[in-house]
């Protein structure tokens, strides 16, 4: 996926390890909770459906940066419903201490600021 970055940040490195470890903690989170498994697996395929990752082949290398995104699943369960929402770590650093959050350019911000949001609720 293409996002907008600073310019001469320099690059991320290596990121398989730390992801790949996550990941294997949430295989032996998902052997006690069957069901967490099938929620995660439905998600992550619509994730793929909807363009936003795709499968890298290892056998070859490529020419464009690759980035292993660490993540986790948050599992909700309350009387009427189940909510399962996957949660990605843009602060977790690659090989060279950078991380995602560091390259990303910082969008505009479209709240109030908080002095205006108590001075209208006090009026």
């Amino acid at each position: 996926m293409r996002l907008p970055r600073h310019e001469g940040q320099g690059h991320l490195e290596e990121s398989y390890e730390q992801a790949k470890r996550r990941f294997h903690q949430l295989e032996q989170r998902f052997q006690e909770h069957p069901d967490l498994h099938q929620a995660y697996s439905e998600f992550m395929q619509e994730y793929e459906e909807l363009g936003h990752m795709n499968q890298i082949n290892e056998d070859t290398s490529s020419t464009e940066e690759e980035y292993y995104l660490p993540h986790h699943v948050v599992f909700k369960s309350s009387s009427s419903t189940t909510h399962t929402c996957v949660v990605f770590d843009d602060s977790c650093h690659s090989s060279n201490g950078l991380s995602l959050n560091n390259m990303l350019l910082v969008g505009p911000t479209i709240q109030q600021e908080l002095y205006s949001i108590v001075l209208w609720f006090r009026t």
